[in-house]
């Protein structure tokens, strides 16, 4: 026990003060002091020195005592215990307190050592009981990366490698493996977080969710770090499981949308060939009916046509025999009687009304026996082998049949001269004729004139039907092809003609295309081989120009 070295002569300087203080008082006193008080002035003063003296007597003596005291107490905590020269006054007391004190010291330590140990140890139970409590690995390593702590839930894992490096451990990796989150906390000072792969005890390859913190001593230093690692494979092995599954979705989802494109396009397709088979086996039909219709007229066509020329011929010989009776010698009375009927049956106007009759019956008969022709033409049915075209042949026949639909308000110019035979089918190009010319037709309610022109162009024709109609808008010239489009009304058209034409052409080894201008008319173009190439089905864009 250390004793103070306190010094009793600091002691002079408080006995000096308590000597002045009265003293000081006293004159303080009897200077403020009314004159009328005076007089308690001096006894006061008196019996304050009387007082001060007797504190000096005693501090002297004490300080005599204590200094005594003091030189004992200093030779004993030195070790150099001496009886003292004479009594020291108290000082067996002092010892007994000081013994008491020494005492009650050390069962107090005792009392908070006992105290201070069962709180740390329940302390760190309930710690234990916590980090065991925890399911996730909870693992705690110095700044070498040595492990110094690890829960339940990491020995069941990693097995017990207290004091072994944690990279050997848990990743069998032979130096800090780079994303490790404790290392990056301990040099950051901050909190880290990252998905790590690390092998259990047998070798399996697991993936916890990581995070990293510092720890630091009182001073503030980081002497350690510990790591909170969650168990994720699961979680990992299921989204890998989606994301690869996901793949081949997509993968099969692409493939089923380029498979839906293509049923898409063959649907198209057979939709298209149905609309054209359909319309085909129409004009088919037409073909027969008209065909036959034209056969059935021929017959009675022949018979009149046939008697005409008869009665013309049976007419002249009669006027041939009138003429004679004319001229012959007869009797007067005879004349007179012919001259009279004459004159009442109105012979003369009745010779040329007949002869005018059997002309109009030979001229009518002929233009039955023609228009009959271009039904036949028009509805010539077509056999799987390709055959010479006259392409005069098949516009004139076409624009007969729909002669009842522009006569007397349509202009027809024709520049049709110097075009050899094609080879192809008569009654589909025919078809296309009849397609064309009817849509220029309709598209002129009114007056209006259509120029129907041919040329060579080396092995190939051009055919271009230009009308004077209000032109086709710029949005739906694109469209103008396409099956099921029509800018007609609901009734006068399908929106198949122009498509199926197309589709004629193509199969002709040809190429149809249109330009128009609004008020200024359409123009179609057909463009076909004379030696009748095959199919070309890249020969021209749809819509595109020549």
């Amino acid at each position: 026990m250390a004793v103070s070295k306190y010094s009793f002569s600091r002691l002079l300087p408080l006995v000096a003060c308590l000597l002045l203080a009265p003293a000081v008082l006293g004159v303080l006193l009897f200077e403020l002091a009314p004159r009328a008080m005076s007089s308690f002035v001096w006894p006061l003063s008196a019996a304050a020195l009387a007082a001060l003296a007797l504190a000096v007597i005693a501090s002297l003596y004490l300080s005599r005592n204590l200094g005594g005291l003091e030189q004992t107490l200093t030779a004993t905590a030195e070790g150099k215990i001496a009886a003292p020269k004479k009594p020291i006054p108290f000082a067996d007391k002092i010892q007994k307190i000081q013994a008491l004190l020494d005492e009650r010291s050390r069962a107090l330590a005792d009392q908070l050592r006992v105290t201070f140990d069962g709180e740390l140890s329940a302390e760190k139970q309930r710690m234990e009981a916590f980090l065991k409590g925890i399911g996730d690995v909870v693992s705690i390593v110095d700044t070498e990366m040595r492990v110094i702590y690890l829960n339940d839930a990491g020995r069941d894992i990693f097995g017990n490698h207290m004091g072994e490096f944690c990279y050997r451990v848990y990743e069998h990796k032979s130096s800090v493996c780079g994303g490790c989150p404790v290392k990056k906390a301990m040099e950051s000072g901050e909190v880290h977080h990252s998905l790590r792969r690390m092998y259990n005890q047998k070798g399996r390859l697991l993936y916890f969710e990581s995070t990293g913190s510092p720890i630091r001593n009182e001073r503030n230093e980081i002497i350690a770090g510990i790591e909170l690692a969650r168990d994720v494979t699961q979680r990992i092995k299921l989204e890998r499981s989606v994301e690869i599954r996901s793949r081949e979705l997509a993968v099969a989802n692409e493939e089923l949308r380029r498979a839906n494109e293509q049923l898409q396009a063959a649907f198209e397709e057979l939709k298209n060939a149905q609309q054209q088979l359909v319309q085909s086996e129409k004009m088919a039909s037409l073909g027969v009916l008209v065909a036959g219709v034209a056969h059935e007229i021929n017959n009675p066509l022949n018979f009149v046509s046939a008697s005409t020329q008869l009665l013309n011929d049976n007419l002249s010989d009669l006027l041939r025999l009138l003429h004679e009776y004319e001229t012959a010698e007869l009797p007067e009375e005879t004349k007179r009687k012919i001259e009279q009927v004459k004159e009442e049956t109105d012979f003369q106007y009745a010779m040329e009304d007949v002869q005018k009759i059997v002309k109009n019956l030979t001229t009518g008969a002929e233009r039955m026996k023609q228009i009959v022709q271009n039904l036949r033409t028009f509805s010539r049915l077509d056999s799987g082998e390709k055959a010479p075209v006259i392409i005069q042949e098949g516009i004139e026949s076409t624009l007969q049949i729909l002669y009842h639909e522009y006569k007397n308000r349509i202009e027809i110019e024709r520049k049709l001269d110097d075009i050899p035979p094609i080879i192809g089918s008569p009654g589909k190009l025919n078809q296309v004729f009849m397609n064309i010319l009817h849509n220029a037709i309709q598209a002129m309610p009114d007056k209006g004139k259509i120029v129907i022109a041919a040329k060579r162009l080396g092995d190939n024709i051009r055919l271009s039907f230009a009308d004077t109609g209000p032109g086709i808008a710029p949005q739906d010239i694109s469209h103008v092809f396409d099956p099921f489009f029509t800018t007609k009304k609901v009734g006068e058209g399908t929106g198949l003609g122009l498509s199926i034409s197309y589709g004629i052409i193509q199969d002709h080894g040809g190429k149809l295309w249109v330009e128009s201008e609004l008020g200024k008319g359409t123009t179609f173009y057909v463009e076909l081989p004379i030696g009748g190439k095959p199919p070309d089905k890249s020969a021209g864009a749809k819509h595109g120009a020549s």
